[in-house]
């Protein structure tokens, strides 16, 4: 209606403004009124030029063509002798526009939403549009379940021709869903259906939950995974007939019906791959998800195209054409399948192309790929050599890009682009541990020294329980397969008694080098050479065990340990994975000829399992085992493991579990341990951050002295318990609240634990 009067309230003016000229030859044209707008852009607008005639006809064409810019509010047409006079009055600009009362919508989306209709800072205000500026805020409002909202616009004057618009919303109580109902469903209960969308009544527990707040594209989405519900269990002529949204008469309940034909069931009949498929089709068929007599599944053909698709890009084909095509026989209720394959040219690299390194060198870069020049393109080899440079540390972010080569079909480019970040560091720190206590920590860190890709790093780290001063580099590919070499020299000094153990000192220097050698890209194997010399102070109020030792050994001791270990790593990252694992298998010796002869073995395994998308289940298992040999009878106690605390069986107090001194009642460790530990890791409800993780566990374990007792399994401690982790700009935040589910009187246990570290 507003378009049509403003439609016949130009007509009439064009028609008023027309009748005053009589025909003239125009021999110049002068614009005014004009205060933002330049002469030229009227000039360019308007259809009339110098030594043109102008009449009746001639005007009003002009007149419409300057009022259909939407710059001006009024258009005259005057005749001065032979000079063409324009007169016009601009139209105000917007300088601002502010909203109030919009809380279930931001600004920016609203801002955007009037951007759209023409309503922006900046430009020409036009008072018809405010119509459809409150008819589109209704529609933003509307597609939220806010049917109660009212909207009020107020313009105001300002100076230099300008206006400001404020809108004023009021939001009222958004509608909530009360019912989903489904009819035509036959095979699927209604509360099956339910649980698959994310809108709907809330459930009494879900107290800050909006799943009851209406909005049309959430509901979109659930009929979206409605439908592939079905089709993943063979209904293949499944579809959303039709859907209903009604709402109460005060607005405040909204009611959704959703009208479904199922169709019938149908199996997988024949399954068939022609076309060239340049690998084995046996090697083929087992990347199907789709076998015969299987239940049909869209998402099983989709990722079987996918797995094949995948399979012939490891050969070069990076641009394969995998087309399932199903035979649907309604007889016997069949789809069978074929799978044409399109494997296309395969396709080589030109040039690997290497940008964004200003400090680490090429070299550094090129060792880490897998993908050759010249050689047939693979995206299994790009993958990995994407995740080989992210695992470095070298780099904030990782492209890798593969252009086609111009005027070539069987050619790419790799463009690998690196945005590197500081992988050196100077810290200072202060934190806090549940049973290191306070700590005072100072490290000088390169990890990228001149660029090499070498590693350099001096610290020194200061607590109640430990002082530990280390050096040490290590040189990343020493040969050119990758074996690394590393050097370390520590000295160490514990106070075994602040750490509630018995009353010992520990004075301990150590220089070793070491090997690590890949076997393949998640293998590799460790070993290490070292040399220890290590001072013992002990006292009268030592445990009678501790002095027993030092009697018979001593209590200066230089031994030479070497170590070999195993380690596999199949994580998609490092901090907060959610698929593959990490196993190390452990073996150090103190090898004949030190003054003490013993054997440490350990075996750790810890996996992560994806549940969805947000959601991973880690387990993890942890076995350790020492003793002595040779002229050693047992391991030495400063050797032993302990159990309890944050970082073992939470629930029970650090250190405090297993064997203990007859007079002090103080932990002693063992030369066994057992421990397990599931977690259920899962994002912070209701933010998006993500360095931060809560998580539920389950801990079991203990430490046994099998010189004694041997290990008994009945021993074993559990815990269970809630906790957070938070990876914090300022250092590595993590707490836990356990309680114990087998507490024995003598045990210590502490509900509440956390390890903190802050750097600056």
């Amino acid at each position: 209606m507003g378009r049509s009067l403003l439609v016949l309230f130009l007509l009439f003016a064009v028609i008023g403004q027309a009748k005053a000229f009589e025909a003239f030859e125009v021999e110049d044209i002068r614009v005014e009124g004009l205060r933002r707008i330049d002469v030229g852009t009227v000039l360019n607008y308007l259809p009339v030029s110098v030594n043109d005639v102008v009449d009746q006809q001639v005007a009003a064409n002009a007149i419409r063509s300057l009022y259909q810019t939407g710059f001006f509010q009024d258009v005259g047409l005057e005749r001065d002798n032979g000079v063409l006079v324009v007169e016009v009055v601009e139209r105000p600009a917007i300088a601002r526009i502010e909203l109030r009362g919009n809380r279930a919508i931001g600004d920016d989306a609203l801002l955007a939403a009037l951007n759209e209709v023409g309503l922006a800072e900046g430009r020409v205000f036009n008072r018809f549009l405010l119509n459809d500026i409150e008819r589109e805020l209704r529609r933003q409002y509307l597609n939220q379940g806010q049917y109660g909202m009212q909207v009020e616009s107020t313009v105001s004057p300002l100076p230099r021709n300008r206006v400001g618009i404020r809108i004023d919303v009021t939001e009222g109580d958004p509608a909530r869903i009360r019912e989903i109902n489904f009819v035509g469903n036959e095979a699927v209960a209604d509360s099956t259906l339910q649980g698959l969308f994310e809108q709907g009544p809330r459930r009494w527990y879900q107290f800050f939950s909006r799943r009851d707040q209406y909005s049309r594209e959430q509901l979109a989405a659930d009929l979206e995974r409605l439908t592939s519900y079905y089709h993943d269990r063979g209904y293949i002529n499944f579809n959303v007939s039709s859907t209903q949204v009604s709402i109460s008469p005060d607005r405040r309940d909204i009611y959704i019906t959703v009208n479904v034909s199922e169709g019938e069931q149908y199996d997988i009949g024949d399954v068939t791959l022609a076309g060239n498929l340049i690998v084995d089709e046996a090697e083929l068929r087992e990347l199907l998800a789709t076998r015969p007599g299987d239940q049909y599944s869209r998402q099983g053909v989709t990722q079987s195209s996918n797995r094949i698709r995948e399979r012939l890009g490891q050969e070069g084909y990076a641009f394969a054409n995998v087309n399932p095509v199903p035979e649907v026989d309604e007889d016997t209720n069949t789809v069978s399948l074929v799978y044409y394959v399109d494997p296309g040219k395969r396709v080589y690299v030109r040039r690997i192309n290497i940008a964004g390194n200003y400090r680490t060198q090429d070299e550094v870069i090129r060792r880490e790929l897998r993908q050759m020049e010249g050689g047939w393109l693979s995206s299994d080899r790009l993958r990995r050599s994407q995740t080989r440079l992210q695992r470095l540390g070298f780099f904030s972010n990782v492209n890798i890009e593969t252009p086609q080569v111009p005027g070539t079909d069987d050619q790419v480019d790799v463009n690998v682009s690196v945005q590197e970040q500081l992988s050196g560091s100077l810290q200072a720190g202060v934190g806090y541990g549940d049973y290191q206590g306070f700590l005072v920590n100072f490290s000088v860190e390169q990890d990228n020294v001149l660029g090499t890709g070498d590693r350099l790093s001096f610290a020194i780290n200061n607590s109640r329980v430990n002082r530990i001063y280390s050096l040490a580099y290590t040189e990343r590919y020493h040969t050119i397969d990758g074996v690394s070499r590393s050097f370390n020299a520590s000295l160490r000094e514990t106070q075994a008694s602040r750490a509630d153990l018995s009353d010992y000192g520990v004075r301990a220097g150590n220089l070793g080098v070491g090997y690590n050698i890949p076997i393949n890209e998640d293998d590799s194997i460790n070993v290490q050479f070292s040399y220890e010399n290590l001072r013992l102070d002990v006292s009268d109020t030592t445990a009678a065990r501790i002095l027993d030792f030092t009697d018979e050994y001593g209590e200066r001791f230089d031994n030479y340990k070497a170590t070999l270990g195993w380690t596999r790593d199949t994580r998609n990252r490092a901090f907060f994975p959610n698929f593959g694992g990490r196993q190390q298998i452990s073996a150090a010796v103190a090898v004949p000829g030190s003054d003490l002869e013993f054997y440490k073995l350990s075996y750790n395994h810890k996996r992560w399992f994806p549940i969805t998308d947000t959601w991973t289940l880690s387990v993890e298992g942890r076995l350790a085992y020492g003793d002595g040999y040779g002229n050693t009878d047992e391991l030495p106690f400063f050797e032993n493991y302990y159990a309890g605390g944050i970082s073992t069986v939470r629930g029970y107090r650090g250190n405090s579990l297993g064997p203990r001194d007859e007079v002090d009642d103080r932990p002693l460790g063992g030369n066994a341990r057992i421990l397990g530990s599931a977690e259920l890791i899962f994002p912070v409800p209701f933010t998006e951050a993500q360095s931060l993780r809560l998580f539920g566990f389950l801990d079991g374990g203990n430490v046994f002295d099998t010189t004694d007792d041997g290990i008994d399994l009945d021993e074993l401690r559990y815990s269970t318990g809630v906790g957070l982790i938070w990876l914090s700009p300022l250092g590595a935040l993590s707490m836990s609240l356990g309680w114990p589910l087998n507490e024995e009187p003598e045990d210590r246990t502490q509900r509440f634990q956390f390890s903190l570290g802050t750097f600056f």
